[in-house]
């Protein structure tokens, strides 16, 4: 069996990077994303068909892609597409449903209490399978088999080392800068002592005027051996961000965007910063509330992964 995986860049992405071992045992697989330094690092090596990179709701943008959806699923005779969205999946879906070919959408563990844009278009066709993430958001419309977050446990760390290296970031891809974050972040990191070796990850942000050697997006694997090296990790309440740093054994400080800031479209960073935050994943604050005892907290944990999740047929 051929599987076409589709996500778009960022924390979509990241999901189903993880979830893929876990849904497609034995299946060869194709990919279609967009081209970024993150998938180019993480799909190295494997069969990745390119769509472009396009702002949120660029529906128009999304149809024309599927021609590139169409040609990947010719050239390769695919049997079945698995998507995280989140636009991009409706590229994918029209030539699937032409070709009849099974659909599985699987919503973003982002979506803690709602279902997203793209969600909402999958709940209006029939044929779709459609799973969320989190057993409490069951419908007759959503399924629940698997998450990106399981596995997941916190332990403390034992003699935790002062903060010398940290990462900040606010995401590597996206249309929305995080001022607040980089702010926040610089001044408690300011307020530690001695000089902190500090990544910083801004993504659309324009910090032009600070005395920052900064980068707007990093290859994964160069990110993830910066998370595992670094004594703290602040971030936005993204689920790529918050993947990576769990990922790299790090309890990250996570401040969730603010709509009424202009930094995203909705609320839903801020429902996952929520759930993360209760379960001891995340130490959650206010991106302006960001302190040298946030930090303190967050270093004396660490995140631990079971290493023998078991595949899921969907």
């Amino acid at each position: 069996m051929t599987t076409l995986l589709v996500a778009i860049s960022g924390g979509h992405l990241t999901q189903l990077t993880m979830l893929a071992p876990r849904v497609t045992d034995g299946d060869d697989v194709v990919w279609l994303t967009d081209d970024t330094a993150q998938s180019r690092s993480l799909l190295e090596g494997q069969t990745v068909y390119h769509v472009p990179t396009r702002p949120p709701r660029d529906y128009p943008g999304v149809m024309r892609d599927t021609g590139i959806a169409l040609q990947a699923m010719k050239d390769h005779r695919v049997d079945r597409v698995i998507s995280t969205g989140a636009q991009i999946a409706l590229s994918a879906l029209v030539p699937a449903s032409a070709r009849r070919l099974p659909f599985t959408y699987i919503e973003s563990a982002t979506r803690v209490t709602g279902i997203s844009a793209t969600g909402k278009v999958m709940e209006r066709v029939p044929w779709v399978d459609r799973y969320v993430q989190y057993p409490h958001a069951v419908n007759a419309r959503w399924r629940y088999a698997l998450s990106v977050f399981d596995g997941f446990r916190v332990e403390p760390v034992d003699d935790p080392a002062p903060i010398r290296r940290a990462v900040v970031t606010v995401g590597g891809n996206g249309d929305f800068g995080y001022r607040r974050l980089v702010d926040g972040a610089r001044a408690a990191l300011d307020d530690l002592d001695g000089d902190i070796d500090t990544l910083w990850q801004v993504g659309a942000t324009d910090v032009s005027d600070l005395p920052l050697e900064a980068v707007a997006s990093l290859p994964s694997s160069e990110l993830a051996t910066a998370l595992q090296r670094a004594d703290v990790v602040i971030g936005h309440a993204g689920t790529g961000t918050a993947l990576a740093a769990l990922s790299a054994g790090k309890v990250p400080v996570l401040a969730p965007r603010s709509v009424e800031h202009g930094e995203h479209v909705d609320a839903h960073q801020k429902d996952l910063a929520r759930f993360l935050g209760d379960r001891g994943l995340a130490v959650v604050c206010d991106a302006d509330s960001i302190r040298p005892s946030t930090l303190d907290t967050a270093r004396r944990w660490r995140a631990v992964r079971s290493d023998d999740l078991a595949a899921v047929p969907l």
